[in-house]
């Protein structure tokens, strides 16, 4: 009998993107001068691109990964949802779109 392949770590590699955002965003947010209108619609379209990277790396894990866990154990419930992030997206592109209308007045 063939023994079983390890399993793929799909852990480690999109964690660790995600925490590297974070601290992206934590730097940026010292660097971003409010006061200037390019930096700050810059900030928030790089903001923007992030949620939404954000999003997709939780509808990644809902669709397969959350999927493929319930499969093999049947107690796991809803236990990983979208936290508001589709929320907090629409808010900042709602932003952006307000920053780029204020900035062609």
């Amino acid at each position: 009998m063939a023994p079983f392949p390890d399993e793929v770590d799909v852990f480690t590699g999109p964690h660790w993107r995600m925490k590297q955002l974070v601290g992206l965003y934590c730097e940026k947010l010292s660097k971003t001068n409010f006061s200037n209108n390019n930096d700050f619609r810059s900030f928030l379209q790089s903001l923007c691109a992030t949620f939404k990277e954000f999003k997709m790396h939780e509808q990644i894990e809902n669709e397969y990964i959350i999927g493929l866990l319930q499969q093999r154990c049947c107690t796991v419930y809803n236990v990983h949802s979208d936290n508001k992030l589709s929320e907090m997206l629409s808010l900042f592109e709602k932003g952006l779109h307000n920053v780029k209308m204020f900035i062609l007045i």
